[in-house]
């Protein structure tokens, strides 16, 4: 019986611990109502080390702090998105645009673009937990409402992000001299390769998404008549969602310094691999490519992933 009781004892400090933190009295007795209030609900929440009340909804982290006090304020937040340069990361400056648009649109609501996420919170003050709790389904609408807005507005804005871009890069080209190369490709082939360079597909072969890591072009140019000569060539690859696959720092998507041999006959010639060894990286549909030398487009073409 000793034991029992001892045992019980113990699980009531650390239950008073877990809950009381540093909280003032009216905000413990909150958070414990909140707490309540979840659980009763099936959110299964949990209590973290900040105080803070966190649940998951439909795999969304969600959190809730509570300061001050007559009346408390509630801090809710919802899981941010990320922002970097990593394929499924938002890109910070489209991410800025549809922040702004969304924090007008939504008054309660507020995103904040911070280094690597963008923060999405709500405040609201309330006397009393039930003040809140009564509104909370609401509050998870709203959350739902803002995540749809801002994934709108984003594309919204990164389509013209691309569009400004593509203006510019079609501007700089018309000052530049055509390249010598124009007329002289024949074709282009595309084959697979995995992570060690070993062939998956061959050229002319189908491309297919479920064992696509890297892909490599095979150029067929025309007799070339003219002396050996070194060129340094450029890929520029376009998913069929129309977002340009670029090499880390550049503008392309692959490159390769190759020489182009006088022959009378078609010569063929390959340059460097480009992908992933991501699985899902390569998505079914038609993707446009661009041949460059020297900034000028010298042959267009397409190929598709199955």
């Amino acid at each position: 019986m000793k034991k029992l009781n001892l045992l019980c004892c113990l699980l009531l400090a650390f239950a008073t611990q877990v809950f009381a933190g540093d909280l003032t009295p009216a905000q413990e007795k909150a958070q414990r109502a909140l707490y309540a209030y979840l659980d009763k609900n099936k959110y299964n929440p949990e209590v973290d080390t900040d105080n803070s009340v966190c649940f998951r909804v439909g795999g969304i982290l969600y959190w809730i702090n509570i300061d001050e006090e007559s009346p408390l304020l509630y801090t809710f937040h919802r899981k941010g998105f990320k922002v970097g340069t990593e394929e499924s990361s938002f890109k910070r400056r489209p991410a800025i645009m549809a922040a702004n648009e969304v924090n007008c649109k939504h008054n309660t609501i507020k995103l904040t673009v911070e280094e690597k996420k963008v923060e999405v919170i709500m405040q609201v003050y309330a006397a009393k937990t039930e003040d809140f709790t009564a509104v909370f389904n609401k509050y998870l609408k709203s959350f739902d409402k803002v995540d749809e807005d801002f994934k709108k507005a984003y594309s919204t804005a990164l389509k013209a992000e691309k569009d400004a871009a593509d203006r510019a890069e079609q501007e700089a080209r018309k000052n530049l001299p055509p390249s010598v190369l124009r007329d002289h490709v024949a074709g282009i082939s595309f084959r697979l390769l995995d992570a060690d360079g070993k062939e998956k597909s061959a050229y002319d072969q189908p491309l297919r998404s479920f064992n696509a890591r890297y892909i490599q072009a095979r150029i067929e140019f025309n007799p070339w008549k003219e002396k050996d000569a070194d060129f340094k060539l450029q890929l520029k690859v376009t998913r069929p969602d129309g977002n340009p696959i670029y090499l880390p720092g550049t503008k392309v998507t692959a490159e390769g310094d190759v020489t182009i041999q006088k022959s009378k006959k078609n010569q063929m010639i390959e340059i460097n691999q480009f992908g992933t060894n991501k699985e899902g990286f390569w998505k079914a549909g038609e993707y446009k490519v661009e041949l460059l030398e020297g900034g000028d487009v010298i042959y267009t073409t397409t190929f598709n992933i199955l």
